[in-house]
């Protein structure tokens, strides 16, 4: 017997009922949240809020707010911005507050994203460090810090050397070609995807001995698909945070793949999301699955792969086939775009700067003459002991973080204590901005010039300003690879290979400005650079690279 059509009409009033009594107690308590956080924090200073439903962060989160967010530096160490729908957030730059966020009670300020990156991690390369927070990312630590340790680094360094070479090849093939009978030929090369291909494989390569061939040709699917994410994550613009703060991310991955199917239909950009999102899955687990058979079969050598320990775990039960795959895709997605763009960086400031350049040139051949055997590469220890090498790499690394805040959530009320004495009641449920580039910058810190790229800082005893302000950076007082327990695990291979690609490149090769077009750097998921003017979404920087006769 049927349900009578009075009772189907009860039963969905009765559900409609429900569904919109617990959305408004969802709003109200929202809403309530909301205004204790505003009052308690009102006397903080920040910018005007523009608007009651987006607040500051459209201006922050455009692909030109830079200049929006380095400004709050004129309301103070702490400063309070707008976020959606009338809720605000702490921009924090005091070192001694930060102390606290990062390293102190980082279990009461656990990672998290406004912009939904997070959970777009998690979604993307599944359940990895980046993603995870509290005992998850302890546990995870744990696990990999070992594969990071100064000795596995140092072993890893004539392996990132055979890449670098071969970016030399390249980079020497596309200035030669057509050049003829030039002595030091010279012409524009489009410098950002050649960076990016060779910092591909070298983490592909450190992280499980696997080579994408990124260099030769387009390098496949797998290496179009990573080269695509940012600007597809881009082109989709504000689609990703609703979807995030709607709470979609956290659906089944199944569900989310097939809701995605069906409104992939009408958007483009999604669509190629997706695509992008298999690629990664079937081409990691396919190379973890041959790196790991390969990793069983030499077990009585020591690994050189940065997983190693992954597998080893994986094999006692520690580590499922699932977060092993997921630590592989986030080893290779971080440890590819920010080497990447701090690179380009680098050499579009040395080609702002020849003279500096020259300089630079000379040191590391100076080097290389000195050294026993007369090799065309430095040892490690000879790479890293370069004084001016390391000044370049700072100072850019200071200037221009790739990234120029984290997020950070206060799980429980609590309260910072601040640089000059005093202290900050923080409410529970408070987002917090980690001003990576404030701190940087800080005049207060670094001095009067703390805007200005001058790698000859690093050269001279650094002020006691800096040395009295504790920065709770992982290294040399910064905050570019962040701090504490949720600080960049691979900045030191990271280092490394920034150095080796410029001991590489810089004696074969002089940098100077393009005659046909000018750089504009971009905030997208990281600072970025493009054509000024341009309208494609993937990085690109062109420079003039002249072949040097005698290397």
């Amino acid at each position: 017997m049927f349900p009578s059509r009075q009772f189907i009409q009860h039963a969905v009033q009765a559900i409609l009922i429900l569904v919109t009594a617990t959305l408004t107690t969802f709003a109200v308590r929202g809403a309530y949240a909301r205004h204790v956080r505003r009052r308690a924090l009102r006397s903080v200073r920040g910018p005007p809020n523009p608007s009651f439903f987006t607040g500051n962060l459209p201006d922050l989160y455009s692909a030109t707010g830079l200049p929006s967010f380095n400004a709050l530096s004129q309301y103070g160490r702490v400063t309070k911005v707008h976020g959606l729908f009338g809720d605000v957030i702490l921009v924090i730059t005091d070192p001694s507050a930060l102390a606290d966020v990062l390293i102190k009670n980082v279990t009461t300020f656990p990672a998290i994203d406004i912009s939904g990156s997070l959970d777009l991690m998690r979604y993307l390369f599944g359940p990895g460090l980046i993603a995870s927070n509290g005992p998850e990312h302890r546990r995870q630590r744990k696990l990999l810090n070992p594969s990071f340790s100064s000795a596995q680094i140092k072993r890893l360094a004539p392996l990132v050397q055979d890449v670098a070479f071969q970016l030399r090849a390249a980079l020497s093939e596309q200035v030669a070609r057509d050049a003829h009978e030039e002595r030091e030929p010279e012409r524009e090369v489009e410098l950002e995807g050649l960076l990016g291909s060779a910092a591909l494989d070298m983490i592909s390569r450190a992280a499980f001995g696997h080579s994408w061939s990124a260099m030769e040709g387009d390098g496949g699917e797998y290496v179009r698909a990573v080269k695509d994410l940012s600007p597809v994550l881009g082109a989709l613009g504000s689609v990703v945070p609703i979807f995030i703060l709607s709470g979609g991310a956290h659906l089944p991955s199944g569900v989310l793949r097939l809701a995605g199917a069906a409104i992939s239909l009408i958007s483009p950009s999604l669509r190629h999301l997706l695509h992008i999102e298999a690629v990664y899955r079937r081409e990691i687990q396919a190379v973890v699955s041959k790196a790991r058979n390969a990793w069983r079969n030499e077990s009585s050598q020591p690994s050189l792969d940065l997983l190693g320990a992954l597998f080893d775990a994986g094999d006692t039960g520690r580590a499922s086939d699932e977060e092993i795959c997921a630590q592989a895709s986030t080893l290779v997605f971080g440890g590819t775009e920010t080497t990447s763009t701090i690179l380009c960086r680098i050499l579009h400031q040395l080609a702002l700067d020849p003279s500096l350049q020259d300089r630079l040139r000379e040191e590391i051949m100076d080097a290389r003459r000195s050294q026993e055997g007369g090799e065309e590469s430095l040892s490690y220890d000879g790479l890293m002991a370069l004084p001016l090498l390391d000044a370049v790499c700072k100072e850019t690394l200071r200037v221009f973080a790739p990234l120029p805040f984290r997020n950070r959530h206060s799980v429980r009320e609590s309260v910072l204590s601040l640089s000059d004495g005093t202290s900050l009641y923080v409410p529970k449920g408070t987002e917090i901005l980690v001003n990576i580039h404030g701190v940087n910058m800080d005049e207060e810190i670094w001095g009067s010039d703390a805007q200005v790229w001058r790698p000859r800082r690093w050269l001279d005893p650094l002020p006691t300003s800096l040395l009295k302000a504790k920065v709770p950076g992982l290294y040399s007082h910064l905050l570019t690879f962040a701090g504490g327990i949720k600080g960049c695990i691979g900045f030191n291979f990271s280092i490394m290979e920034m150095k080796t690609v410029l001991a590489t490149l810089v004696p074969a090769f002089a940098f100077s400005l393009s005659t046909e077009h000018e750089i504009e750097w971009k905030f997208a998921s990281l600072i970025t650079p493009g054509i000024k003017g341009g309208t494609d979404l993937h990085p690109g920087m062109p420079l003039r690279v002249k072949l040097l006769a005698d290397e």
